[in-house]
Formats: C-alpha cells, structure tokens, sequence
C-alpha cells in the first residue's frame, strides 16, 4: 500500500487528489495551512493532518518528516502549492514577488530536498510538482505567477535529473482553468466568476474550464506505477488553451 505526503490539499485539486488516492487504497499524510479544511478531509479519509505555512522551508521539511514516521516511509510525494498574484514587472512589489517565489518555487525545492531520503529509502517512488500550463504561455498582468510556475517546471525537470538514477521520478503537473476559488484573482478581470464562464468558449478550444477532479486523475497517474517510466516532463491538463495563445 503506497504511502503519500501530499502538501497542498485542504481544498481544490489537492483535496480531489487526496480523495482519489484515499479511494485507491493509499495511505496518505495532508498538510496544508488551512486547518478547518484540512482536518475535516483528514478525518474524512483517516489520514494523518499537518497545519503549515509552506513558506516556512523548516515546516515544510517537518511535515516531510512527520509524513514518513506516521506512515512508515514514503513512496511519493505531491507539492500541490500555488499562489496567485497579479502584477506587472511596473506594479509588483519585492514582497509579491518574494511570497510567490516562496510558495510557488522554493518550498516545492525544499520539499523534494526532504522527501527524497525516503523514497530512496523506500527503492524508489514519485514526486509531483504543481505547476501550471501558465509556466508555458504569458498572461497579461501575471508576472509573479507565469514566472514562478515556469521556474516550478524548470525544477521538476532537474531534480528528475539529478535524482533518476535513485529510482526518483519527477513530473509537473500544469493545469489550465479549474473551477477552484483559487482563480479568483484572474477571474476578477474578467468582471467574475461568470463573465469569465461566458468567456471561456473564445479561450479553451473544449470550451469549458475543468473539474478538480479530472486533474486529480491525472496527478493520480503519475504518482502511481502506471507511470513507471515517466520522469522529467510537464504534462498539461487545459482543454487545448495553449493551441490558440
């Protein structure tokens, strides 16, 4: 039974993954900094919870940790951290900048640095990295984001890299438009949640934005043996956004 530390999954696509999993008969460790959320899925699904600000590299590298001693060892591990700030090079300011790099870059780096022991340890695993299909497009306004979520792909495909020989694979995951709250701060351009729906046909060649839960499959693809031979790649979930940009 494959034991998962999940970071990232009180609500949204973390949360439809770690229900995924749960189904699947993983045993899984959740952290997150939003508690209400993160205890109730954890009770939920029985698996062990960790309140954290992942911008804390040491609170990132004890929930690692703590991961591996409730459940034994680690086989994988899944970084699902973002934050989005919009901003341009003119408007940003060094703390955006420095909160988007903490989050959306380094602790994903420090949490490989952590769990890569273990899965060495366990002969061998995944890791999944949450990036965006922003890391491979520009958006107007979007400057922190497009680039730390591009700086995140640049990550998984080095330490799939450095780390392949160990049995270590490394992939990012690059979802399009998710109907998560997480798109507030975009979808606020558009005048809302609605007029960005109503939008949406002239974006994304499928014409509708996705469910957390189809890029929960995806994610569950690649931190499980399915994806045996897969390491060091962005796959993208958009509905075809980057055909047409």
């Amino acid at each position: 039974m494959a034991r998962v530390a999940v970071l990232g999954s009180a609500t949204g696509i973390g949360a439809a993954g770690a229900r995924l999993l749960a189904k699947r008969g993983y045993r899984l460790a959740l952290g997150d900094l939003n508690a209400d959320a993160l205890n109730d899925l954890a009770g939920e699904l029985g698996a062990t919870a960790v309140v954290l600000d992942a911008s804390d590299p040491e609170a990132v590298r004890g929930f690692v940790d703590r991961a591996a001693s409730e459940l034994g060892g680690l086989d994988a591990a899944w970084s699902n951290l973002g934050i989005q700030i919009a901003a341009t090079a003119e408007t940003v300011t060094v703390e955006e900048l420095d909160r988007s790099w903490a989050i959306n870059v380094r602790a994903h780096a420090v949490l490989c640095g952590a769990a890569i022991p273990h899965i060495r340890t366990a002969g061998g695993g995944a890791i999944l990295i949450t990036a965006s299909n922003a890391a491979l497009l520009s958006e107007a306004g979007m400057l922190p984001y497009t680039v730390t979520k591009a700086a995140a792909v640049a990550l998984a495909r080095q330490v799939a890299r450095d780390f392949a020989s160990d049995g270590v694979r490394v992939n990012a995951l690059c979802p399009g438009w998710v109907d998560t709250p997480f798109n507030e701060p975009a979808w606020r351009a558009y005048g809302g949640r609605e007029k960005f729906i109503e939008a949406v046909p002239d974006l994304v060649p499928l014409r509708r934005i996705s469910t957390p839960d189809e890029i929960a499959r995806l994610a569950a693809f690649l931190l499980s043996d399915d994806a045996a031979y897969v390491t060091g790649h962005a796959f993208v979930a958009d509905g075809g956004e980057l055909l047409v940009v």
